[in-house]
């Protein structure tokens, strides 16, 4: 598994919140700290079929969940009618099923992926929050 040498937090100033093609929300984020982020949401995966899968859980003072809750606060700014979210500004916790992507990933200009194939390593999978304050990602 590779390592960041990130040792800060990531804060929502430093996220980019766009539209697609079809004016869904996407999280850019900085190109290590997405890299970071996705080594962590294929580690350690349980597959339930179906398309639906589950990282290992993240406790509360990880970089994972201190990095999900910047990336809730920066879509709710942007989107705050965005499905999931209500239940976190409500009540902490909560899921976000967007696109998450470091910068390198996405064409702001068209809207879509930049060389998808090539930066899949860059491509986080779908987040969430839980009551305990804890995290993890999946579907």
């Amino acid at each position: 598994m590779t390592t960041s040498t990130i040792t800060t937090e990531l804060t929502p100033a430093q996220i980019t919140v766009t539209l697609d093609q079809w004016d869904r929300p996407v999280v850019v984020l900085p190109d290590d700290v997405a890299a970071r982020l996705a080594v962590s949401s294929r580690t350690d995966v349980k597959d339930y079929g179906y398309c639906h899968f589950e990282s290992r859980r993240f406790g509360v003072d990880t970089f994972e969940t201190h990095a999900i809750r910047a990336m809730f606060e920066a879509v709710l700014a942007a989107h705050p009618d965005e499905r999931g979210l209500g239940q976190y500004e409500r009540f902490g916790t909560g899921y976000f099923y967007g696109w998450i992507v470091g910068a390198s990933g996405w064409d702001t200009a068209a809207r879509t992926w930049n060389e998808y194939e090539t930066t899949k390593h860059l491509h986080v999978d779908g987040i969430h929050l839980h009551h305990d304050g804890r995290s993890h990602f999946g579907s």
